[in-house]
Parts: C-alpha cells; sequence; structure tokens
C-alpha cells in the first residue's frame, strides 16, 4: 500500500468500505459503484464545508477591525515572554556584568553591602501567581486557537475565544 499525499485515496477506500459494508452483497457491481461515487462526492462536499468555514474564520479575524481584541491574546503572551526575559535573562546578566566592572575596574567599591544588593538582583524570579496566571492564559490561547484553525464549534470554544 502506497503513500497518498492528496487525501483522495483515503476518501475512495473509506467510500469502498462503507459500501461493502452497509449495502446488501445481492446489489450489481454497477449500484455498488454508484454508491460508492454517491459517497464520495459527499464526502467532499463535507470536506469542502469545513475547509470554507477555516477560510472564514482565518479571513473573519484578519479583517477584524477592532485591534486590540485583534491583538490582545497574543499581546499577553508577548508581555509575559517579555517579563520572562527581563527577569530571568536581564538582571542576571547586567547584574554579573556589574560585578565584572567593579572587580576590573574599581574593586574597592565592592563592599559587601553593595555585594548583597547586586546579589538580590540576581536571585530575583518572577512569582508563582505570575507563572499561574500567564501559563493559564497560554494554555487557553492554544486550545481556543487550535480548535478555531480546525473549526470546531460549541459554546466553550466560543467562551474560550470571545467569537
Amino acid at each position: 500500500m502506497g503513500i497518498d499525499l492528496t487525501g483522495l485515496g483515503s476518501v475512495a477506500d473509506f467510500a469502498s468500505s462503507v459500501v461493502n459494508r452497509i449495502f446488501p452483497e445481492k446489489m450489481s457491481e454497477a449500484d455498488k459503484a454508484q454508491a460508492q461515487i454517491k459517497l464520495q462526492e459527499m464526502l467532499q462536499q463535507r470536506d469542502d464545508v469545513v475547509i470554507n468555514a477555516k477560510r472564514d474564520i482565518m479571513v473573519a479575524e484578519a479583517s477584524q477591525d477592532d485591534k486590540w481584541t485583534k491583538r490582545a491574546r497574543p499581546a499577553i503572551i508577548y508581555c509575559g515572554l517579555a517579563f520572562i526575559f527581563i527577569v530571568h535573562v536581564f538582571f542576571p546578566i547586567v547584574t554579573k556584568s556589574i560585578i565584572l566592572g567593579c572587580l576590573i575596574f574599581a574593586p574597592e567599591k565592592l563592599t559587601p553591602e553593595v555585594m548583597a544588593a547586586l546579589k538580590s538582583y540576581m536571585d530575583l524570579s518572577l512569582p508563582t501567581a505570575f507563572w499561574t496566571a500567564w501559563g493559564g492564559a497560554v494554555s487557553i490561547y492554544a486550545i481556543g486557537r487550535t480548535a478555531e484553525k480546525r473549526g470546531v464549534q460549541s459554546k466553550l470554544v466560543s467562551l474560550i475565544t470571545g467569537n
């Protein structure tokens, strides 16, 4: 059995197996072939409806005039990533650079009090509440966005996506 890249073979195989299982054996081959073709057409129409629904969702999102609503969910993700970068990358690099600069150019200024203050910046971390809230927002966004792209429509998806 070869690989079917277009998906047409799988639709035809599915239609053939449905016809062979459902319709009686005493049906003529011509009737079975006609039923199989009709079933393939119905499956293709269903697939066209799903593809058109996905396209309509993407077009509606892209043509939406409300810039805040359109960009709010990604903005939450980007802001969270910025906070993570600032606290866990930027502050430690700047603090270590200050310590290194002081060690090289002004070691007398590195008093225990200054070292304690700099160490407090190196030990910064985001609170658990941030990780919980931001992780929840990102998870809900990812689930909702996946459901939108797949064309799932329900009250729960509408609640998550705001559509």
